[in-house]
């Protein structure tokens, strides 16, 4: 268990920390393939847990989540709500709308050992409803941070998500702890997005 003592010099590394939608250490080596959505019999055989691959800061998750695109969109595009459901986030909010553009802010909180460090990150997104959202980091404490989300439809009431995400954290004195923290939280923000757009049903 964790301990409450904050340290007088943070971790960088932990200052860094970013999710962003903030994820697995225990990778699946056969992740479901976006053209296998077209094969229904496929899909209902495939394990629902979230899938990571990749490495080194870039990476592509995905996760199936029974629930309409609709509702699925509605939680991805939650911005001003998603410290209520979204792992490490104690703070969100839209900081600017001009049509299907919009900035929004997050702070996320992350503890591990002796370490409690917040992460600020200001990210502009771009919608195509319902099928993607383009993001990338214009402030914050990563040196960049850009990707998608895409929603493809399997069935009315069944969706694969796909994230696929590139993260620079800039100077740190670990990558690979780094990247470790990252990819772990990366499957626990899928696993998250998946409870909340199934609750919404």
């Amino acid at each position: 268990m964790p301990f409450n003592f904050t340290p007088q010099k943070p971790n960088p590394v932990l200052t860094t920390f970013v999710s962003v939608l903030g994820l697995g250490l225990t990778l699946i080596n056969s992740p479901l393939a976006i053209g296998e959505i077209l094969n229904p019999t496929l899909i209902a055989s495939q394990p629902q847990a979230a899938t990571v691959t990749g490495k080194e800061g870039q990476y592509v998750a995905k996760i199936i989540v029974n629930s309409s695109a609709d509702t699925t969109w509605k939680v991805l595009t939650d911005y001003n709500n998603f410290y209520r459901f979204l792992p490490n986030v104690i703070s969100s909010k839209v900081l600017k709308t001009e049509g299907n553009q919009k900035t929004f802010e997050q702070i996320y909180q992350v503890q591990a050992l002796v370490f409690k460090q917040q992460t600020r990150v200001v990210i502009a997104s771009t919608e195509t409803y319902p099928q993607q959202i383009a993001f990338k980091r214009v402030d914050g404490d990563l040196k960049a941070l850009q990707g998608t989300w895409k929603i493809e439809p399997i069935s009315a009431k069944q969706v694969l998500i796909e994230h696929q995400v590139t993260v620079d954290p800039g100077s740190t004195p670990s990558l690979t702890l780094f990247y470790n923290i990252y990819e772990n939280s990366l499957k626990q923000t899928l696993g998250a997005i998946k409870k909340e757009a199934e609750s919404r049903n």
